[in-house]
């Protein structure tokens, strides 16, 4: 004669198997979303990335337009100031000499002692 607690136990032993089986599937399927899930956030994300990269060089690329317009008329400005100044008189060349001179002693004091005889 069977036990009946023998067949009882197989049949929770079986139903328990099965839940662990069902569970299982149940990570798998969790675990398929979530990867789908991720995939789309990345996708999203470099999509997202693209367009900042873009905005940014298009926001590049205007900032040095200004700035080459900005140095292409201050230059224009440089070089008709620079056409009227022309026009006057030449600076005094002993004037210029002695202003050198000075601005070179001034820069040299006391250099000439530390550096020994022969130096300027």
């Amino acid at each position: 004669m069977r036990d009946p607690r023998g067949s009882s136990a197989a049949a929770d032993v079986d139903a328990a198997f099965n839940r662990v089986l069902a569970a299982e599937a149940q990570a798998r399927a969790a675990i398929e979303r979530c990867r789908a899930q991720a995939a789309l956030r990345v996708a999203t994300a470099e999509r997202e990335a693209r367009g900042i990269a873009r905005r940014a060089e298009r926001r590049i690329r205007a900032a040095h337009r200004i700035a080459d317009h900005g140095i292409e008329r201050l230059l224009a400005e440089l070089t008709a100031a620079a056409g009227e100044h022309a026009a006057g008189p030449a600076p005094d060349a002993a004037a210029v000499d002695a202003l050198a001179a000075a601005l070179a002693a001034e820069l040299t004091n006391g250099l000439s002692a530390e550096l020994g005889p022969g130096a300027p």
